[in-house]
């Protein structure tokens, strides 16, 4: 991932202006679709039915803003310390995403794809209905599962080009995917905010947090930022992936907000599809480019296919499972990504990282009352423990030793 490619100023155009604009426009379109998560797919109707409109606006705003954010941050040689530095929790970053995508397909494909209405009802009406449904809908969604995810990581060994290619694709795809929604529909859907809801506001600090941290341990990003001829390719991130936003927030039913629109469902599944074979292939592109630790790249790509799958199918699979795989990256991920910003040039110790562990394990509970209770005023101590936490467990690491003499200034 910190790439072998000689290091590229800004201003260096590899081909002339074309060819630079071109890159910087495919790295933008790489990391729009490797961003384009089963978060921005579906995070958006869960927000649209909680808080309507605002909490639409209270997700997009810093996932834009922290994604895009990136890349003015980071130069191209910070990027390539940090990713040095900070690798091991980069790569559980990866297999996290992996699974969390693998659930989603399962997910999805019980629950939307494969006799939908029949599985909505059972699952929640008459238990020993849901179970004759589950187990029939166990092997077309495993086989979905497995099919979906032997062609993305079949992909991990492709080309950068290729992979900008394929960015470029999916993108096109997208667009034309959500402009055919958009005329289906007139417009946008109406989200009137429910009266007496959870506070919005309660959930705004964890949001915020956890968008403006969790970039820094994307290693796609990393890739992106490394080997792009300019920075201004996180700007054309910032526009094509609100876009993507957008198009997610076209599948919500006012009318039936715990389900998806039935007009709109065959392209969102189509951008699905699409977009979660990218993801999972551009992730596991990068885990055997990291340190593989006790485990080799194989066996730890395995381990996550198994857990997202398991979590995945009927029976197990639900909204529930789908914001417990979010508090990843509310609660663990931002605390270790404020730790290694704060502590700098200094590397973590090898304490750090279950002292991350812990202590999120610690907040757990109140992240469940928020996220899939929704008693959202649980997420505010949630949000202030876990920077004050990523602070003090930075400063404290930046006062054992010399910044890595391993890395280089």
């Amino acid at each position: 991932m910190t790439g072998s490619a000689p290091p590229m100023t800004d201003d260096h155009r590899p081909g002339g202006p074309l060819a630079h604009l071109g890159a910087t426009v495919g790295w933008g379109l790489f990391g729009a679709s490797s961003w384009t998560w089963c978060i921005g797919m579906f995070l958006p109707t869960i927000l649209l039915a909680r808080f309507g409109w605002a909490g639409f606006w209270a997700f997009l705003i810093p996932n834009v803003l922290g994604c895009a954010g990136f890349g003015y941050v980071f130069g191209r040689e910070a990027s390539r310390r940090f990713a040095t530095r900070h690798a091991p929790a980069i790569r559980w970053f990866s297999l996290a995403t992996i699974a969390f995508q693998i659930f989603f397909i399962g997910w999805a494909c019980g629950s939307f794809v494969f006799t939908p209405t029949i599985a909505a009802d059972a699952l929640t009406d008459d238990p020993g209905v849901a179970g004759a449904v589950g187990d029939t809908l166990v092997w077309p969604v495993l086989g979905t599962i497995l099919t979906w995810t032997a062609a993305a990581v079949a992909l991990g060994a492709r080309s950068d080009r290729f992979w900008r290619w394929f960015a470029a694709v999916a993108a096109i795809t997208s667009g034309t995917l959500f402009a055919m929604a958009l005329r289906r529909t007139g417009g946008l859907p109406e989200a009137p905010a429910p009266e007496g809801g959870a506070s919005l506001l309660a959930a705004v600090p964890v949001v915020t947090l956890g968008f403006l941290a969790c970039p820094a341990l994307d290693a796609t990003f990393h890739r992106m930022r490394q080997q792009s001829p300019s920075r201004h390719a996180f700007a054309v991130f910032g526009i094509v992936f609100s876009a993507m936003l957008l198009f997610a927030a076209t599948t919500f039913d006012a009318a039936s907000p715990t389900r998806l629109a039935e007009a709109i469902l065959p392209f969102a599944v189509a951008q699905w599809t699409l977009q979660l074979v990218f993801t999972i292939g551009a992730h596991a592109r990068e885990v055997p480019l990291l340190p593989a630790g006790r485990l080799g790249s194989g066996p730890a790509i395995a381990i996550a296919v198994v857990i997202g799958a398991v979590a995945g199918l009927p029976g197990v699979a639900g909204e529930p499972v789908y914001l417990g795989f979010l508090g990843l990256y509310a609660i663990p991920f931002p605390m270790y990504a404020i730790a290694a910003l704060v502590a700098g040039e200094h590397p973590l110790r090898t304490r750090a990282m279950p002292t991350v562990v812990v202590l999120s394990m610690l907040l757990a509970p109140l992240g469940w009352i928020g996220f899939v209770e929704n008693r959202t005023a649980a997420l505010l101590p949630v949000a202030a423990a876990t920077a004050i936490a990523g602070w003090m467990i930075g400063r404290f690491q930046s006062r054992q030793g010399l910044p890595d003499p391993a890395i280089g200034a």
